[in-house]
């Protein structure tokens, strides 16, 4: 799995201009984010996707959060306020100690390095809740998937997971289509942005029928799914809403 470039990628990115890595808005380039008001963002956004758990009627445990593809912690800060302990784990190293550095909860809320194409780092059923938004898509479908498969496993029963992907043409599994896939999505993307004086960002997606292939056979229950926002060249981004299965109840 070619995690290296990703990690190379947002590495660099993370000892430029990390705050715009994460949430590239017009104007704010070159280090121009207000740090204060970026990190509102991610209070937010988290506000917001708890408030609608509530109102879903969904119990959520509120002792222990992930957050998946942390970035500078925008997210994690967000769910210390709410959870006893909050994680994030990401790529780059220089986001994480960009993370740290930003990090006003002290131990309650930790960041760890992960370059490996699991969530090995976490024992099973650690985690009430786990959140990613804006990374899977930047990372090659194979670990995307393995990434999917952990958050059930990190899950404690009955845990709660949100976790944003775009949704594209199916993928092949392997032959030519799938080298001439990760050639053309990782190889010649990197150097066409890089031709063009643009970081070298992948997007990726994995269809949603595979999502939801996912989330079933790794014991997973899907309680919601919707389309929200977009991405270009004929991908659509979705959130999936699950849950693990509670002990005698099937998925």
């Amino acid at each position: 799995m070619a995690l290296k470039h990703v990690q190379r990628t947002y590495d660099a990115l993370g000892a430029e201009d990390p705050l715009y890595a994460v949430l590239s808005f017009p104007g704010k380039q070159g280090n121009r984010w207000d740090p204060e008001v970026f990190f509102q963002r991610g209070e937010r956004e988290i506000n917001e996707v708890l408030a609608d758990l509530e109102q879903r009627g969904i119990q959520l445990r509120r002792q222990r959060a992930l957050d998946f593809g942390c970035g500078v912690g925008r997210l994690t800060q967000a769910l210390a306020d709410h959870f006893e302990r909050a994680d994030g784990v990401d790529i780059s190293h220089t986001m994480v100690q960009a993370a740290r550095e930003y990090n006003r909860h002290g131990e309650s809320c930790n960041y760890h390095v992960n370059t490996e194409p699991d969530l090995s780092l976490f024992g099973d059923g650690q985690f009430d809740f786990v959140y990613s938004n804006i990374t899977l898509q930047h990372i090659p479908p194979e670990a995307s998937e393995s990434y999917i498969r952990d958050f059930f496993r990190v899950l404690r029963p009955g845990g709660i997971t949100l976790f944003q992907v775009p949704s594209g043409r199916r993928r092949p599994n392997s032959g030519l289509a799938a080298a001439w896939y990760r050639f053309r999505s990782g190889t010649l993307r990197r150097a066409w942005k890089r031709l063009r004086g643009k970081p070298p960002v992948e997007i990726h997606s994995v269809h949603r029928e595979r999502v939801l292939e996912l989330i079933e056979t790794s014991g997973g229950r899907v309680l919601d799914s919707w389309q929200e926002g977009s991405v270009r060249r004929k991908r659509t981004s979705w959130f999936y809403l699950a849950t693990t299965a509670t002990p005698g109840v099937a998925p």
